[in-house]
């Protein structure tokens, strides 16, 4: 099943594969006791949904609960450490992917790491996913990796742009 879901970077929305899981019960307590602003249980959750996404083969449940560290982001005091928790899952999601030769997870690495502004590792993802077109010898593949390359490097450049100030 295809929707769009937010990565939970800046609200950015991406088409993905969602993929319920042995996380997601857990993913899905830790929004409701955000809604509560109840940070104890929102951490308990999300840690509980981490340790399911590490117990179960693929990447998909790291990419989700990546995302869902960067949403305890918004608790006042938890911005760096779950940016940085957000960073080692993706990456994690990263290795797993490549190791798995799946291109989807590949590719919703680099957009994660994207929207992250992390460029090294964005061209570190992109090169993983050029191989593995390139391995299955597939041009829909390469034109894939080549469109989402184009998309992050315009999103990098709108946000480097410098505010106009008024005159």
């Amino acid at each position: 099943m295809t929707g769009r879901t937010q990565n939970g970077v800046d609200g950015r929305t991406t088409t993905r594969i969602e993929a319920a899981g042995p996380w997601t019960e857990h993913i899905h307590a830790m929004d409701q006791a955000l809604t509560e602003r109840n940070a104890t249980t929102a951490v308990r959750a999300w840690r509980n949904a981490y340790a399911a996404a590490l117990a179960t083969p693929g990447w998909r449940g790291l990419v989700e609960v990546a995302a869902g560290s960067l949403r305890i982001g918004a608790i006042p005091g938890f911005g760096k450490a779950s940016e940085a928790r957000a960073r080692e899952t993706y990456w994690l999601a990263l290795f797993r992917a490549r190791q798995q030769g799946s291109l989807n997870g590949v590719l919703d690495a680099a957009e994660a790491f994207g929207a992250l502004g992390d460029g090294a590792m964005v061209e570190q993802c992109l090169r993983v996913a050029e191989g593995l077109a390139a391995l299955h010898s597939d041009k829909g593949a390469a034109d894939r990796v080549r469109a989402l390359a184009a998309t992050i490097a315009e999103r990098s450049t709108v946000a480097a742009k410098p505010a106009l100030s008024p005159p």
